[in-house]
């Protein structure tokens, strides 16, 4: 057995590809980090999201969105006070954990999720071949 993993426990430094942490910053909006959440859930039962000061509500907002269309439910949220080492010197921010697990309905509304993503797909083209239609028309007036 490995040090640091006792035998209930999986050992967690097994490379970023086998990870279900998801490092939120706030550069990215939080419609990214759904589509992020979707795609881990697809291969593990629960993903945490993991955000350090300002971006705690651009985590909350992802997981909120996740949770309210049922892709995921809430299974503990907790927070931790640690310290950073910044130019100016050591500070303390907050940093913010919201494990999700996945929904029983996951699948089901991933698979309802991309059948209304093709039928917009198969409008938005159809929708951008009509003025071409429409001006061909035109010049054979």
């Amino acid at each position: 057995m490995n040090e640091g993993t006792t035998a209930g426990q999986k050992k967690t430094h097994g490379g970023p590809e086998n990870s279900n942490h998801i490092n939120v910053s706030v550069k990215k909006n939080p419609n990214f980090y759904v589509f992020i959440g979707k795609k881990y859930l697809l291969d593990h039962e629960t993903i945490e999201l993991q955000a350090l000061g300002n971006a705690v509500s651009t985590s909350v907002i992802a997981a909120e969105n996740l949770v309210r269309n049922n892709y995921a439910e809430f299974a503990e949220i907790k927070t931790k006070t640690i310290i950073v080492q910044g130019q100016r010197g050591d500070s303390k921010k907050a940093k913010l954990f919201i494990t999700l697990k996945r929904s029983k309905d996951f699948f089901e509304n991933m698979k309802k999720f991309e059948e209304i993503r093709t039928q917009n797909e198969l409008l938005k083209e159809k929708n951008a071949k009509t003025p071409t239609e429409e001006t061909k028309e035109e010049k054979a007036d």
